[in-house]
């Protein structure tokens, strides 16, 4: 008979804040009864009671085993499909040390079927004024975070209040809301046809699908339920409204606009819009946005007005299984230092150069694809291209770099990834390399050629050439400083190898090791190193500031490559390689395009996410998307996407020094960059302002002044190290004493026993002679009896 111990436990936790209701409170650990971390295996607890703290929530689960057992608390809202649970996961406790409790394996009765139960209540780690338990609150720390895609999708509805045009000229200077709403097609199918002329029109229930928006406002940029009007959008608002839904194809959009009157809460409602479903990206041409423009259209069904509406639609990370675990990337710890970041390893050695005029006049046609971030933004003119050339420190983006500030101390290295043409990630910083083609009796010719274009094998491939080569003619009949290199050390250590005849066999080397040395050399120092190479090749506790390159749009117009890749699928290719060979690595990641990062953000929660912005004192083109116009803005964007925090320009920061505090009141990372930062009186002044990171460049001009740091990583595993073994060896020390203490009590109890002993021997002892004496008594007066009876 199979005996297993089974403890009912009770979990059972408060929410104080205001739930829809919609909403439900699960329960997630690590053994095979609480789902095993997994979404779709979460337990729902029951809605108990409700007090002026706010509503208890609670559930009796059997486990087996008397293990130590991990949990922690979501809230979901919980969409079945063919009796499957689906979450669409609104919060979940983030501690780095989940909730834990202990079974109690004292048991009493025994069932008829072998399973024992416990009719005691389990031993929990909580102390007792947390009990009921408070969600997103353990020993002291709250820290709760939003979840991500487990399957559904998410749209994306943009307004920008100046694309809103209304064509009446009473109410085109009027203050506006709108608020959107989900239509549920299946169920408007099934269910008669409901007049849109009613001002408080209820659409499908939409139970299946959730809703919040948020305002771009230094005032206020969380994201929020919609109130029954809608929000407010004045000048130059932007306006994000978030739709999660398993069925996208099945959702419609319906918005609904209303005149703002000051003197009264009451709106009145002027017209309405449609929006189809947004279920695939097959629309966008090119790597632009998907943008519909919708007519308004009034109460009496005549168009009013229209409104630009850019949509995003983002997919769930395919093939990788996520759990509710808190990575070390994840958890920043507080008081942290600030962390110096190699930029592009030891600092950029790319340098521009124009291309010549038949270059120019023989790729006019890619002129737009070609554009790079210049002083003059006025018009879109010709671009310069970028080589990457060889300066007395090793090049940019390659191992040799990044292992270069490593052993400098540095804590990061910041690098970039795109994929190539086979849809492998590579680091490289340009969109385009420069190639050559030469041809029999003329002279070579230089042009671009997009990394997109290219595969892996080819872009290993590539001839580098340095930027002091201006006669292309006779490139092939030239090496590079690479290949003269390893020339000049195959002669150096031939001549070595046959002047040494006479030595020892163990002192000489072989040439295939030679060879193999050379190569892997070659490689070491080559371009366009893949990040898997990165994380086979690098200490692991250097960490990594992945910025992940993606072509944007030129306000002026233009973008930095044309025909780029579909942003879900370019994501997602560089996700499933980070989270396959991350480890214990810290890794941040990092992007200038605002979709990127918000898909970084909704397709996995390991990673924290920076929100790259230029801001307005630097003199590069501006991109056309707003989000990226200033700091100030990129703030209210990386908090109404609940991104970890922000990486700007130096110039900006310095020129804004309270800016420093609102990031951090908003609980956000600050990074800086620019040539600015690695001066050292302006590096000085931002450690002051207590910024989360620098980013260096030309890293190893300053190796005397970092030589003496050490990796933050390192000593924090050191220090973490001495914690747990002194934690060890006041527990030794603990157990030492406990059993000393048992020791002397043993050997007092001994002694105890001894004397006991010793007592009661001589007791016996009295106890027995006095018997004798008195036997020999009695037997003296009987003989003398029996004496006398005979005289």
């Amino acid at each position: 008979m199979i005996r297993r111990i089974v403890c009912d436990v009770e979990f059972c936790v408060i929410v104080k804040e205001k739930l829809n209701p919609c909403d439900s409170v699960l329960v997630t650990g690590s053994c095979e009864q609480l789902g095993e971390w997994l979404p779709n295996r979460c337990v729902p607890l029951n809605r108990t009671d409700k007090n002026d703290e706010g509503e208890i929530w609670s559930t009796n689960i059997k486990i087996y085993g008397t293990q130590k057992i991990s949990y922690r608390y979501l809230i979901a809202q919980i969409v079945r499909i063919d009796d499957d649970l689906n979450l669409i996961i609104k919060k979940w406790e983030t501690f780095k040390t989940a909730r834990q409790i202990s079974l109690n394996n004292h048991w009493m009765n025994e069932c008829d079927n072998g399973v024992s139960s416990l009719t005691n209540t389990p031993v929990d780690n909580e102390q007792p004024d947390e009990y009921p338990a408070i969600f997103g609150c353990y020993k002291g720390e709250c820290r709760t975070d939003i979840g991500w895609l487990t399957g559904q999708r998410e749209i994306q509805l943009r307004f920008h209040s100046n694309t809103l045009q209304l064509w009446s000229s009473k109410l085109r200077n009027s203050k506006m809301s709108l608020k959107v709403s989900p239509i549920d097609l299946n169920y408007q199918q099934e269910n008669e046809e409901i007049s849109s002329d009613l001002p408080g029109q209820l659409y499908a229930p939409t139970s299946k699908v959730f809703i919040q928006s948020a305002i771009l406002r230094l005032s206020g940029c969380e994201a929020n339920i919609q109130s029954d009007y809608g929000a407010i959008i004045e000048k130059d608002d932007y306006m994000i409204v978030k739709i999660q839904t398993f069925e996208p194809e099945n959702v419609a959009y319906h918005i609904d606009f209303y005149l703002v009157d000051e003197l009264t809460t009451l709106r009145k409602h002027i017209g309405f819009a449609y929006v189809l479903p947004v279920h695939s990206n097959l629309e966008l041409a090119d790597n632009k946005h998907l943008n519909r423009i919708v007519p308004i259209i009034g109460l009496k069904h005549n168009p009013i007005g229209q409104i630009k509406i850019d949509v995003l639609l983002i997919t769930p990370l395919e093939g990788v299984q996520q759990k509710f675990l808190v990575s070390p990337s994840k958890y920043w710890r507080q008081g942290r230092r600030p962390v110096n970041v190699g930029h592009r390893g030891l600092g950029k050695t790319n340098t521009e150069h124009i291309p010549c005029k038949t270059q120019s006049s023989s790729s006019s046609s890619s002129n737009d694809s070609n554009k790079q971030r210049i002083m003059d933004n006025t018009a879109p003119i010709l671009p310069p291209t970028t080589r990457p050339v060889q300066t007395k420190f090793v090049s940019e983006n390659t191992l040799a770099s990044f292992k270069g500030a490593f052993q400098l101390g540095f804590d990061f290295v910041e690098f970039d990834v795109q994929l190539a043409k086979d849809k492998i990630p590579v680091v490289y910083h340009d969109f385009q390399v420069a190639i050559t083609l030469k041809r029999k009796g003329q002279e070579a010719e230089l042009f671009v050629v997009p990394v997109k274009d290219l595969t892996l094998p080819q872009l290993q491939s590539l001839k580098i050439y340095h930027a002091s080569k201006t006669d292309v003619s006779k490139v092939d009949e030239e090496f590079d400083d690479d290949d003269q290199t390893t020339i000049n050390n195959n002669t150096n250590l031939t001549g070595i190898s046959n002047s040494s005849n006479n030595l020892d066999n163990q002192q000489i080397i072989s040439t295939n090791q030679l060879k193999q040395q050379q190569q892997d050399d070659k490689k070491f120092r080559s371009l366009f190193p893949t990040l898997h190479e990165l994380f086979e090749t690098l200490d692991p506790h250097l960490g990594f500031n992945v910025e992940i390159k993606y072509a944007m749009e030129y306000r002026q117009g233009g973008s930095e490559q044309n025909h780029y890749f579909e942003r879900n699928e370019y994501i997602d290719c560089i996700l499933r390689c980070l989270i396959t060979y991350a480890g214990k690595r810290v890794i941040l990641l990092s992007t200038f395009d605002p979709d990127c990062a918000s898909m970084l953000r909704r397709k996995q929660t390991l990673f924290p996410v920076l929100f790259l912005t230029q801001g307005e004192k630097g003199d590069w083109p501006q991109f056309l998307d707003i989000r990226t116009w200033s700091i100030d803005i990129g703030l209210c964007f990386i908090v109404a996407e609940h991104l970890s925090g922000l990486a700007a320009p130096a110039l900006d920061i310095l020129s804004n020094k309270d800016f420093v505090k609102h990031v951090k009141d908003n609980g956000k990372l600050l990074f800086v960059w620019g040539d600015e930062a690695s001066e050292k009186d302006v590096s000085k002044c931002l450690l002051e302002l207590r910024v989360d990171g620098l980013i260096f460049d030309h890293v190893a001009e300053f190796k005397e002044e970092h030589s003496t740091t050490e990796n933050l990583f390192i000593s924090e595993e050191r220090e973490e190290l001495e914690v747990l073994n002194n934690f060890r060896q006041k527990q030794l020390e603990l157990q030492h004493n406990q059993l000393l203490q048992e020791l002397e009590r043993l050997k007092a109890a001994r002694e105890v026993t001894t004397l006991l002993e010793s007592t009661i021997n001589t007791s016996s002892t009295n106890q027995l002679s006095k018997v004798s004496t008195n036997l020999g008594q009695d037997q003296s007066s009987i003989t003398d009896s029996n004496f006398k009876h005979v005289m």
